[in-house]
Parts: C-alpha cells; structure tokens; sequence
C-alpha cells in the first residue's frame, strides 16, 4: 500500500502531455488547367475546383508549413477552412453553388509560381497565365523540368476528406472537418518533411459544365480579400511535457528505494 502514491506519480507522468493548437496560413497554392495544359496560376487570388462551361476540370494544389508544430509531437485534429470567391456561372457570381470538393494527398513534389500575381480580382483568372519554369500545370509538376506521372496531378486516390458545399456563394466559408486520414497525412508529413506535397482539390463532378468554385488562396488580399478569409489549417496536437521523463525517473528511484527498505530486518 505503500507504493500507491508513487503509482499515482507514474500514472501522472505518463499522461502528462500538452495538448496544442495551432492556426497555419497556407504556404503554396496553385491552380492547373486541363484545357490550357501550360497555364498556370500560383499568384492567383483563386484556387478552382472545378469545371468551367466547356466541361474542362480546373484543380487545386495547397501546401501548409508545419515547422510551427515542435518535432515528435503527436497529431490528433486537423481541420482546413476555405473561403468562397467565386462561383461558376453568370460571370463567376451568380446565383449558388452545391458542389462536393475533395483533399487528396499529393504525392509528388510541384511548384507553385507567381502566374497571375498582381490580379485584383478573381475575374478572368480561370484560365490561369502563361506558366515560368518550374510552375506546376496540368502536365508537369514542376513546368519545363518534370511531368507528373498523371496529367491532372499525382495524389493519392481516396480522398482523405470530402465536404459538400450547400448552397455556396462567395463571402461563405466552409470547413473540411477532421477525419483519420487527414490527420494521417499531417502527422506523416511533421514525421517526414520532405513527403509534405500537400493536397489536391477535386471536384467529384468533372464531368459536367460550370461546376468549378474558386477559393481565396493566400496572396487574396490584393484582391480583397480579409485575412479572415485566407487558407487555414487548424491542428491540435500533443507533445509530452518536459519534465516527464524526470518524474518517471524519480518515481521509479522512489520506488525501488521503497522496496529496499521493506526487506529491511
């Protein structure tokens, strides 16, 4: 009975972590066209999802820099928040949209560029601009130096998360809520950086027109956009508390100290 107080220790320490939260803007987004193969769109206002009127997919790359999550840490949430810009039809603002979007793990390196840096307005971005070396498109991840193994991207092919956006229109956010494989993918990518493609938005409706929304990325500010509005990836995570391992250590002494002194004559 005597050792019950250090067993409470041991069973403090052992569940004496910190749980975290963490708000991460985006660090790479783009998007690529299937019907201008070498367009692209990486310092665009908007990242699409979607197809355009003459039924050609329109997808987007996003990529967040988790160096802000301390190494080791155990990945238990994550949650991703997108903003409305646009829509398709009437212009890009008519009327809503109900659109089911898709994150697929990428899984290939890809770059994003600055084609259409400087737009101050979604408008007429849909079609993205002339790609620079290195930019990702519809054929090459990296434009002029690699192609992706798929047209359309690389990515993994079961969605790690899928939302549907009911009646979406521009100004509305909406939140991939977490699921196993997003937080899979993120615990992944802090273990192993140099796996961190991001992922991939799909619509799951390619195959009719004008179904594409478009979303703030993160340089829409020069579009108007709040920083409200911008990309976030919400992640909570633990990570032991520094001075677990040394009250593990002290119970542990204490109790073998304990048990000397019963055998004692």
């Amino acid at each position: 009975m005597k050792w019950t107080p250090l067993l409470a220790l041991v069973a403090f320490c052992a569940a004496s972590v910190r749980a975290d939260v963490v708000t991460i803007g985006a660090a790479h987004d783009t998007t690529i066209f299937q019907n201008n193969v070498n367009n692209a769109a990486g310092g665009g206002p908007g990242i699409f999802a979607g197809t355009n009127g003459a039924i050609s997919p329109r997808r987007g790359l996003m990529s967040f820099d988790l160096s802000s999550i301390p190494a080791g840490a155990t990945i238990t949430n994550v949650q991703l928040t997108l903003t409305v810009g646009q829509i398709a039809g009437s212009g890009g603002s008519g009327g809503m949209s109900t659109e089911t979007i898709g994150l697929f793990e990428i899984t290939r390196p890809w770059g994003e560029g600055t084609a259409e840096s400087g737009a101050t307005s979604m408008g007429g971005t849909g079609q993205g601009a002339a790609a620079a070396n290195g930019d990702a498109t519809w054929n090459q991840s990296a434009f002029g130096q690699t192609s992706w193994t798929n047209p359309g991207g690389d990515f993994v092919s079961t969605a790690s998360a899928s939302l549907t956006l009911t009646n979406a229109q521009p100004g509305l956010s909406f939140t991939w809520l977490s699921t196993s494989q997003l937080v899979s993918d993120v615990q992944g990518w802090l273990d192993t950086p140099s796996t961190n493609d991001g992922w991939e938005l799909i619509n799951a409706d390619e195959k009719d027109g004008t179904t594409f929304d478009a979303f703030y990325t993160r340089e829409a500010a020069e579009a108007g956009a709040t920083s409200g509005e911008l990309p976030s990836l919400q992640v909570t995570f633990t990570v032991p508390e520094p001075t677990t391992g040394a009250l593990m250590t002290f119970a542990l002494l204490g109790m073998v100290s304990a048990r000397r002194s019963r055998r004692r004559p």
